[in-house]
């Protein structure tokens, strides 16, 4: 893996001069993970984690135990800002999908970097800045969006997390209707509709995606 292609996939650090970010890249932990293995926990301790190659399936557990599915990360997708500022998820994990290259650094290793490269503060006051609008602009989407372009995108999720078209949900409908942030009577018709386009079979909690383009079209 490059030694500076971590650094270049973030935004915080891509303004900062070929010579800068190689001298970040050398502080930055470079780490392999293989399929199934565990990335982060509430319990397991972690820095910035900037995911180079692979993908990571991020969930939570319900009440029961259950799995639900937060989202699926690609290269190029940060995560740990929080552990930086001394806060953390605690209901949050991370499992690696596929094997994995990331790079890692650690708290201190990045208060460090801020006392020696100001810029970086100033682009981070930026980044959350971004953030916090889109945080914004994904709120009202949810709000408007359809239960069945919320539903699509679970299902086109699960399908790169089980890495076939074929999969079971992990959820009950009810689980999956709260998740969703809607009625289970309002999903039961949006999955009747899908089974109805063809979009998908299903036979209790399997599924099989039919139209797995049609689906991503919705998104």
């Amino acid at each position: 893996m490059s030694k500076h292609v971590c650094a270049e996939d973030v935004p915080i650090f891509n303004n900062l001069g070929r010579e800068n970010l190689e001298k970040i890249s050398g502080i930055m932990e470079h780490r392999r993970y293989s399929k199934g293995e565990n990335i982060y926990s509430p319990n397991k301790s972690r820095g910035l984690f900037i995911l180079a190659k692979g993908r990571i399936k991020v969930y939570q557990l319900s009440g029961s135990g259950k799995e639900q599915l937060l989202r699926v990360l690609e290269p190029g997708n940060v995560i740990g800002e929080d552990t930086l500022f001394g806060s953390c998820n605690s209901n949050s994990f991370g499992e690696a999908l596929t094997d994995i290259e990331a790079c890692v650094i650690g708290r201190e290793e990045f208060m460090k970097l801020l006392m020696e490269y100001p810029a970086i503060s100033v682009r981070l006051l930026e980044e959350y800045s971004r953030r916090l609008a889109e945080a914004d602009q994904q709120t009202t989407r949810t709000a408007m969006e359809s239960v069945a372009v919320r539903l699509a995108s679970y299902l086109i999720d699960l399908s790169k997390v089980a890495g076939t078209d074929t999969f079971v949900l992990p959820l009950s409908m009810k689980e999956l209707a709260s998740f969703l942030a809607t009625t289970p009577e309002t999903l039961s018709r949006r999955m009747r509709q899908f089974e109805d386009d063809r979009f998908l079979e299903r036979s209790g909690k399997k599924i099989r995606l039919l139209q797995k383009d049609a689906l991503e079209n919705m998104l």
